[in-house]
């Protein structure tokens, strides 16, 4: 399998500015998220939805404890994976995720789950009996914000299309993450139409399709570079 390169990246200043600024924001969007669930919380009812079906009626509930901190603490749990979790890397891994874009692939995550949330406690507090249109282009948008990242990555271990294929050359990580930035960037935008449009399984049909695509792909770019 062909790699392009094996020396290890060296994060520069500015670039080390960028991502703390954003990390600085992805905690204050955290931050805000559990302050407005706890103002709101002593108006919450006893049960929260915490799962939808694919009409974006809630077919899951829970407590009012665990269905209201649900997603801020789902929302801990992804910083601390991506920031505390990646220390643990091989430093070569450490330094290729710092000079990615990770810290604007976990902002991007961060609101897309804020989002989520507000949706959650806003059937919670309404009683309304469907969301799909709102939930639908949110997850819309946020698909089509990571498409635009994806080209921005760097071969890394923790986020990603992480293939065997990918993990293994940086032509094929670079080429199949242009592939995926394109195509999720269309789904997203194809999702947030089509659910406007009030077609739901199109848009659920494009983000599949666009994220097992890139998999493929990165197959076949992986027998391509063999034949060399």
């Amino acid at each position: 399998m062909t790699s392009l390169s094996t020396s290890t990246p060296s994060a520069s200043p500015s670039g080390d500015d960028g991502n703390r600024t954003l990390d600085v924001v992805t905690l204050v969007v955290l931050g805000a998220t559990c302050a407005v669930t706890a103002a709101l919380y002593p108006r919450l009812p006893a049960r929260i939805p915490i799962h939808f079906d694919v009409r974006g009626v809630a077919d899951g509930w829970a407590g009012k404890g665990f269905g209201a901190w649900l997603m801020p603490l789902t929302m801990l749990g992804v910083v601390a994976f991506v920031r505390v979790g990646a220390r643990f890397l091989a430093p070569s891994w450490r330094a290729r995720t710092a000079t990615s874009a990770a810290s604007l692939l976990l902002l991007i995550v961060t609101i897309g789950m804020l989002a989520i949330h507000f949706l959650m406690l806003h059937v919670a507090l309404t009683g309304v009996a469907s969301m799909g249109a709102s939930l639908g282009v949110v997850l819309g948008a946020l698909w089509l914000a990571l498409g635009l990242v994806m080209p921005r990555l760097r071969r890394n271990p923790w986020m990603g299309i992480r293939t065997p294929w990918t993990l293994s050359s940086d032509e094929n990580w670079a080429r199949t993450h242009r592939v995926a930035g394109i195509a999720m960037s269309v789904a997203g935008l194809v999702a947030v139409l089509a659910v406007l449009a009030g077609s739901l399984a199109t848009a659920i049909v494009a983000v599949i399709a666009s994220g097992l695509g890139p998999l493929v792909y990165s197959f076949v770019i992986a027998r391509k570079l063999d034949d060399r």
